[in-house]
């Protein structure tokens, strides 16, 4: 059985120059109009691509040493982390979104996504064949999104839509799909959680408020805490023997 999700995640996929950056920002556009919290995530092939730059002195930071190097400005905090991201999982992506987000919509990802059974593809096409290939790769597919004639009936009834002239289509599809997820998490939303190595460890519902109850009635009784139930509250754990990498 496939880990549970932190967070519901829509992946929009498709070859080069097919409207994946189109197709995602009409639907962060429409998300985030109903209320939404949207993280969106993109996969980058270059090879060492890096979003600093060079002789910059974030970049002066990382070449000296820093793993991690926050950059705060007037309108933006930006976080650079330094490490090896060909292991990710979904729930790695998922877990450097804030705690309020509601859905990540991530860009590429193929081989991550493809047939991972709990992530909607939306995948963005520009001939017929493309269609057919993406029948054999991706499941679940949500839409297809491109400027093609209607699809013959083998698409297994999967609607293809024109995203830049019938935007709202797309968002009726999602919000179908997705919406009653995203109410119900925001409605039992306790956001406990347990990181463990940097595995996230699945908690349904139930499990989160006994755990927050546990630790909230363990803190009240020490000294200095006035616990009023509203806190945001961080343990962290470490292996004061485990050498350092």
């Amino acid at each position: 059985m496939p880990p549970l999700l932190t967070v519901p995640i829509i992946a929009v996929v498709g070859s080069r120059h097919s409207g994946k950056t189109t197709t995602i920002t009409s639907i962060v556009k429409g998300l985030t109009a109903k209320g939404y919290n949207v993280a969106t995530a993109k996969h980058i092939h270059q090879a060492q691509f890096t979003i600093d730059t060079k002789g910059r002195d974030t970049w002066k930071h990382a070449q000296a040493g820093a793993q991690t190097i926050i950059a705060v400005a007037e309108n933006e905090l930006t976080t650079i982390k330094k490490l090896n991201t060909t292991k990710l999982t979904l729930n790695d992506i998922a877990r450097n979104s804030e705690d309020n987000t509601d859905i990540i919509i991530i860009e590429g990802f193929r081989n991550l996504v493809a047939q991972a059974l709990t992530i909607p593809k939306i995948v963005t096409v520009k001939t017929k064949k493309e269609i057919d290939e993406a029948l054999r790769i991706f499941k679940p597919i949500l839409a297809f999104t491109g400027a093609l004639p209607q699809p013959e009936p083998n698409t297994q009834q999967i609607p293809l839509v024109d995203i830049k002239n019938e935007p709202e289509k797309l968002m009726k599809i999602i919000d179908e799909r997705i919406g009653p997820i995203i109410k119900k998490k925001q409605q039992t939303r306790i956001i406990t959680s347990i990181h463990i190595n940097g595995k996230t460890l699945p908690l349904n519902p139930y499990v989160q408020k006994i755990t927050r109850n546990i630790l909230l009635g363990l803190i009240s009784t020490l000294k200095g805490a006035d616990i009023k139930g509203t806190e945001n509250i961080q343990i962290r754990i470490t292996n004061p023997n485990k050498p350092t990498s």
